[in-house]
């Protein structure tokens, strides 16, 4: 018997500056994603990692 292929996609969401960055993890964990990685004092690349509900990670991130 064949399994099915598990594929797993990750969407990482670019924002303009870091207002929209917190405006949108706020937006994000209202929808009940949470928060599992503040790296917002990266002077570089300022990001937030969260999970969905599920589980499943994603970033966002000032670029």
């Amino acid at each position: 018997m064949a399994f099915p292929t598990i594929v797993s996609v990750v969407l990482d969401t670019t924002v303009p500056d870091r207002a929209e960055l917190e405006r949108q993890r706020e937006h994000a964990e209202s929808l009940g994603a949470r928060l599992l990685l503040d790296r917002t004092g990266d002077p570089d690349e300022p990001l937030y990692v969260l999970a969905d509900p599920a589980g499943h990670p994603f970033c966002i991130f000032v670029a």
